[in-house]
């Protein structure tokens, strides 16, 4: 499939890759948003570093980076088999040759919250080397990650070693309506609008869905289905960022059903009105649950929450 949309993120993308200094870019977002094709299509035509982390251990981390690292021309291959270290490999970005067209050399970590878990000190680590060494250099670094709390507070946030040297950070949100529309040419305006009003605008859903089906057949081939990837995508999403995920499940179910005040969804989950307003501010958070106000409402009355961007 073509990839379709994204034009200003990749616009401001580009923009930091002719900037004159070495740039420190931040992209995150939640899961199936685009992040890594997005990254792809700003990776084509450049030269490219691009390593995709896995949930592995410190050392499998490193071999695999190693390996990137030598096949790309690093010095060192001829006497090392692996880096024994963040520090080494990281600084050895520098010793990377030069791209052939003498432009910066794109170097992308995507889920770069992998690698922190297996070494919690490679924050500190990148911020060392970025504060001494890496930003001299002719490199553009993007940090690509989905654990988005993780990424806002353990590494944006003003305790994390790496506070205050980005240079760059782009929140991916889902795709506007016009966007998403695009993944549907031949379907009517109202089955377009109510595609994007099951799946939002994250192009990994959109995909699922056949362009040649109607959208009931869609809808019960690929989310009512058992089988079905999008079945179990709540579930999969709340354990991903969230403990407790039953008590969100029942905050989440008593919006869908209809309760759209505070007061309504802590009687439909029989919480306590402070336990819901800390959940929903983290549904909100992540994207899952948006706050609205009714145009007529006065600023501290009718509040109203409605679920967003998940299907």
């Amino acid at each position: 499939m073509a990839f379709i949309g994204r034009d200003d993120d990749l616009k401001q993308l580009q923009e930091c890759f002719t900037e004159r200094r070495a740039q420190l870019v931040f992209v995150y977002g939640r899961r199936r948003v685009g992040k890594t094709e997005t990254l792809i299509q700003l990776a084509k035509d450049k030269e490219t570093l691009f390593f995709a982390a896995q949930n592995a251990t410190k050392d499998e981390q490193l071999a695999s980076f190693s390996r990137l690292m030598f096949e790309a021309g690093a010095p060192g291959k001829d006497y090392l088999s692996q880096y024994p270290s963040w520090e080494r490999a990281l600084t050895e970005l520098t010793r990377l040759p030069e791209p052939s067209d003498g432009g910066r050399r794109l170097v992308i970590f995507d889920e770069f919250p992998y690698l922190v878990k297996s070494d919690p000190s490679l924050p500190s680590v990148l911020q060392n080397l970025w504060d001494h060494t890496l930003r001299h250099a002719n490199l553009m670094i993007v940090i690509c990650g989905s654990a988005m709390s993780f990424i806002e507070k353990e590494l944006l946030g003003e305790k994390s070693p790496l506070y205050g040297r980005a240079t760059g950070i782009l929140k991916m949100l889902p795709m506007p309506y016009w966007d998403a529309a695009q993944f549907f040419p031949n379907y009517s305006s109202e089955d377009k609008a109510l595609a994007y009003a099951i799946l939002g605008g994250i192009p990994r859903y959109l995909e699922e869905f056949d362009p040649d089906e109607t959208i009931d057949a869609n809808v019960k081939r690929h989310i009512l289905r058992r089988i079905a990837p999008l079945y179990s995508e709540v579930e999969f999403l709340l354990h991903e960022e969230l403990r407790e995920t039953a008590k969100y499940n029942s905050v989440i179910r008593a919006i869908a059903l209809g309760a759209t005040s505070l007061n309504e969804i802590a009687t439909h989950t029989m919480m306590a009105n402070a336990t819901v307003s800390s959940y929903l501010a983290n549904l909100m958070e992540l994207g899952i649950v948006e706050r609205e106000f009714p145009v007529t409402a006065k600023l501290r009355s009718g509040r109203k929450v409605r679920v967003g961007c998940i299907s």
